[in-house]
């Protein structure tokens, strides 16, 4: 059956785009075989896409907004959409909600500078309201199955009548991993080696894809970098991504102690590098396949448990060894294929003896490159999306919680003034 899909997303969509953004697009494609999908973003977009109807500026557009939301019969959210437009889920017939990035957590490691604590309380009332206000929910692994499920049961929606239909709960949330196209890179431009002041074509290049948040861990690997550079001297590092391409975003002061970190220890220009600005989607894969090291790393904290780290699929796409933090869920899933070494986090010395023995290991590193491209097809979009795709065949209510636990939500509200910052 064929129906109008609504995908709403905060994000920018433009052609230098992060992994909501990106998930949102790929998303809406692989549903636009089917079905007729309009995608609205409430910022302007710089981009086109053939196969579905792109509404930006929706902020400024609200009346086209309401109309759509009425008229499609499956509406997808992901981030805080219903903080911005609540009207949305009002008017939704059949409400999903995007639930892979765990934004919580994410908070807790950049909380806002002056107004901490009621950013928190904000953060946990506007999740709690699309908990109950959704009919079915997408998760990006296991993990934050577990996780979400949690946070359902909390509220109610882990609930007998629920529990009647399907016992495993997955009628209610379901896992959709992040995806990867199914046509394969091309490297359509020289846009590193020999191209970057400091970088040549017979350098050994580590690539940091992605950008350099605050829950993250650049600097154990630039001190790591700085040690291993004394026995490979033609060892570089080079940070992809510098500045959030969505604006609205807090800036993050985890790329100026980055670089000031590598400025300290005499490797920034060097054998530490930063590109400024963020890469195009498109373009990104030059990046990549001109690179020898795919590396991600991230401190111990719980957004690390249940987070799922898009630029290492990057990685995977482009045939990339990789060197990663140990605790995440790709960090498991690489020891298990043997495609790349996972180090406990902080562990400076351990990432410096993983670079070591990657770099003198030429020939291991085409066999975990020719591992990882037979891997490709277990993340294409199609067939990660096969959950969402069948809701949207066949979409349907699902029990709401007991009016009781929908009031305490609201109640929330009534005790804290959020706008303010304060109890009212």
């Amino acid at each position: 059956m064929s129906v109008r899909v609504l995908f709403v997303t905060n994000d920018n969509l433009n052609q230098r785009r992060a992994g909501p953004a990106v998930r949102a697009i790929e998303l809406a494609r692989v549903l636009a075989r089917d079905h007729q999908v309009t995608v609205a973003t409430a910022q302007p977009s710089d981009a086109e896409f053939a196969e579905f109807t792109l509404l930006d500026r929706a902020a400024r557009r609200t009346n086209e907004l309401k109309k759509l939301a009425r008229a499609s019969e499956v509406t997808i959210t992901q981030g805080m959409v219903l903080a911005r437009f609540p009207f949305v889920g009002k008017l939704a017939r059949h409400l999903v909600v995007d639930l892979y990035d765990p934004y919580l957590l994410e908070y807790l490691a950049h909380p806002h500078p002056r107004h901490a604590d009621w950013g928190e309380l904000r953060q946990l009332y506007r999740i709690n309201q699309q908990l109950l206000a959704g009919d079915f929910f997408l998760c990006a692994n296991e993990r934050q199955w577990d996780y979400w499920s949690g946070s359902l049961s909390a509220l109610g929606r882990l609930n007998l009548p629920e529990h009647h239909k399907d016992p495993s709960f997955r009628r209610l949330l379901d896992v959709v991993p992040f995806g990867l196209a199914s046509r394969p890179p091309q490297h359509s431009k020289q846009v590193m080696r020999g191209v970057m002041p400091g970088i040549g074509a017979d350098d050994l290049v580590l690539l940091w894809a992605g950008g350099i948040w605050q829950w993250l861990d650049p600097l154990t690997v630039i001190r790591a970098v700085a040690a291993a550079s004394q026995q490979i001297k033609n060892l570089r590092l080079v940070f992809l991504g510098t500045e959030d391409p969505n604006p609205q975003n807090r800036p993050m002061s985890m790329v100026e102690q980055s670089r000031h970190l590598a400025s300290d220890l005499g490797v920034l220009d060097r054998h530490v590098f930063f590109r400024p600005g963020w890469t195009s989607y498109e373009e990104r894969q030059n990046w990549l396949l001109e690179a020898d090291i795919g590396v991600s790393a991230h401190q111990q904290t719980a957004e690390a448990r249940f987070a799922f780290r898009t630029r290492v699929l990057d990685y995977i796409w482009t045939g990339l060894p990789m060197i990663l933090t140990s605790g995440d869920y790709f960090s498991e899933w690489a020891e298990r294929q043997n495609v790349g070494y996972a180090v406990a986090a902080g562990d400076v010395a351990g990432w410096q003896n993983a670079m070591v023995k990657l770099a003198a290991e030429r020939a291991e590193r085409e066999r975990i490159r020719a591992r990882l491209l037979r891997l490709v097809p277990q993340f294409a979009w199609e067939q990660v999306a096969a959950p969402l795709a069948r809701y949207c065949a066949a979409p349907y209510k699902t029990a709401r919680a007991p009016l009781w636990r929908q009031r305490s939500v609201p109640f929330l509200a009534a005790l804290y003034d959020f706008t303010r910052g304060r109890l009212r």
